[in-house]
Parts: structure tokens; C-alpha cells; sequence
């Protein structure tokens, strides 16, 4: 069946395979070392703080995707539900040291973030279909950074529709 939460679930399966898999970028552990690692997509729907849990992580969340349905309306006339879907992203970039050890903002948090938000876009619309079962809306994308940034991390998201068509009404014989 096709609902929300499935294609909830369908979209992060996709962004994995078809974007984190494809990234490699800049992360810092619990010890301040900087790695790179695949961007992770956060199936939960938010971040959850380390100090809630009380187990600390060797991980930094950064970079990652998290998917979030916004919004679910009916399409008047029709059989079917459209979806309004969230991708949050964020990256981590603290600059780079040049020649004399002096440390440069060269720019790669910004491009690591829209090159996120691009590969997110051009895979949605070149599968168009997501596991067989939803179809983006093509006249609808908007993606935006948020207006402050925190140094190091890059943040913000991108929003599309996904059309999800209605279950089959059983009707019972005997109200006919």
C-alpha cells in the first residue's frame, strides 16, 4: 500500500543509494579529529541531541539528509494525495590551512551543500517514479539555505511534491 510514511521511507532508501553513496565529505568525531564519511540520511525526522540519550557518539551527525513529510493534501477531482516532502541537509566545513598555516574559508562547505541539493534534485527528477509507487510533481522544487549559518556547518533544505494515488474504495454489494 501507498502511504505516506512508506513513501517516507521509500524516499530515504533512494537518497541513500542515488546521493549519500555518491558524496564523500568532511566530518569531525567526538576527539575534534576530521575524517570524511558518506553523508548519512536521518530516517528519524529530526536530530536527536547527544546529551538526551546520554550515550556520546564517536560521530558527528554532519553531513547528512533528513527527510520530512511537510504536508499531505487531497487533489480535487482526482484519486489521489499530494505529498509535500522536506530534505533537510547539512554539511561541516571548518576552511583549510594554506602554505603558511594560516586557516582559509575556501568556500567547499557552500559547494558540498548545493552540490547535495543538485544531486538530490537531478535524482529525484531523472527516476521521476520512486518505487513504483509516487511521482514527483515536475513543476516543483524549491531549495533554500538558511539565512544564518553557524561556523562550521552549512544548513538547509529542499522541498518537492510527490503524487500518491488513493487505495481502491471496497464497496460492500449489499448497499446496492
Amino acid at each position: 500500500m501507498a502511504t505516506t510514511v512508506t513513501l517516507h521511507d521509500d524516499i530515504c532508501d533512494f537518497l541513500e543509494k542515488e546521493v549519500a553513496e555518491k558524496f564523500t565529505l568532511k566530518t569531525l568525531n567526538i576527539n575534534g579529529s576530521k575524517s570524511f564519511k558518506h553523508p548519512q540520511v536521518i530516517r528519524s525526522g529530526f536530530i536527536m541531541p547527544k546529551s538526551i540519550d546520554g550515550v556520546d557518539s564517536e560521530d558527528e551527525e554532519f553531513p547528512f539528509l533528513l527527510p520530512r513529510i511537510h504536508r499531505v493534501e487531497n487533489v480535487k477531482n482526482e484519486r489521489q494525495s499530494t505529498a509535500t516532502l522536506d530534505v533537510l541537509f547539512g554539511v561541516y566545513d571548518p576552511g583549510v590551512y594554506d602554505e603558511n598555516g594560516k586557516l582559509v574559508d575556501d568556500g567547499s562547505g557552500y559547494r558540498d551543500f548545493w552540490n547535495l541539493i543538485e544531486s538530490t534534485r537531478q535524482a529525484f527528477f531523472a527516476a521521476h517514479t520512486i518505487a513504483k509507487k509516487y511521482r514527483i510533481a515536475d513543476d516543483f522544487f524549491e531549495a533554500n539555505m538558511n539565512a544564518e549559518q553557524i561556523y562550521p556547518y552549512w544548513e538547509g533544505w529542499c522541498r518537492t511534491r510527490w503524487h500518491i494515488v488513493y487505495p481502491r474504495p471496497q464497496l460492500q454489494e449489499h448497499l446496492f
